[in-house]
């Protein structure tokens, strides 16, 4: 790998998701159980560049909540949207579209159902709020197992019909089962973001716990020039019974380091 690499891969943005240490994230009516605004400055000092927020730490947060998230210094980059895609569900995408244009972010993330059938309704709709979204924004897309998207070959198709430059596609280049050099073979320049996680053996990990796969993938991520950002999703801890946000956290800072000074080794460092 030539130094022009190196250098050009050390551009890349590391942001925290802040789903990462919400402990209500998959428990029904999914509740905050904290105000992100009060971890920011750790996160800025902690060299993030910025955060990409779960839509529950605004959407069901006071206005003193989503005025301090929109106000901090370090930015709402990305807005980790659930909203979905069939005609009946049009109230809660125009309830996010109105939280996206209050807190304006560079990028939103979203996600397709499950249904093939229902493909084109989501195509049609998606595009009907990207209408309703700030001018400059971008959509990514996450190209998930469980959706229509998680096969890569679908989600060329899908992207080259909704046929607008900004939208986007989200990888989880550390998923076991992912092939990563099919998703840049399909996808290309089109991957700007990746969720950064590792599960194995019904639990997820540290990426230093898994050094040699995570290296491996690192490599590919380097030979494909990928420099998109990433941010730190999910890591040793969640889902556990016991897990404290400020446990996930010092966990993700961890990875976070770990992330960064392996992908500004050369090829072949380890």
């Amino acid at each position: 790998m030539n130094g022009f690499y190196e250098r050009k891969c050390t551009m890349s943005r590391f942001l925290m998701n802040t789903v990462m240490f919400e402990r209500n994230r998959w428990e029904p009516g999914r509740n905050p159980s904290l105000r992100v605004s009060e971890w920011m400055g750790r996160m800025q000092s902690d060299g993030f560049d910025g955060i990409e927020l779960w839509e529950n730490h605004a959407l069901k947060n006071s206005d003193e909540e989503v005025e301090a998230l929109k106000d901090h210094s370090l930015p709402v980059e990305i807005y980790n949207s659930y909203v979905g895609f069939d005609d009946d569900q049009e109230k809660e995408r125009a309830e996010a579209a109105a939280m996206i244009r209050r807190l304006h972010p560079k990028q939103v993330k979203f996600n397709f159902g499950d249904s093939e059938a229902s493909l084109d309704v989501y195509i049609r709709n998606l595009k009907d709020w990207k209408e309703q979204l700030p001018e400059n924004c971008d959509l990514l897309c996450e190209c998930h197992p469980g959706t229509v998207m998680e096969d890569p070959n679908t989600a060329r198709e899908v992207i080259e019909q909704l046929g607008t430059a900004d939208v986007k596609a989200i990888i989880h280049p550390f998923h076991e089962q992912l092939n990563l050099n099919g998703w840049f073979d399909h996808l290309g320049e089109k991957i700007v973001h990746a969720h950064v996680s590792l599960f194995k053996n019904h639990a997820f990990h540290a990426l230093e716990e898994e050094s040699d796969f995570v290296h491996e993938r690192l490599q590919i991520l380097k030979e494909r020039h990928y420099q998109g950002s990433f941010s730190m999703e999910f890591t040793k801890g969640v889902a556990e019974a016991d897990e404290t946000p400020q446990e996930i956290y010092a966990h993700a800072v961890k990875d976070f380091s770990y992330l960064k000074k392996h992908l500004q080794k050369k090829g072949g460092q380890r």
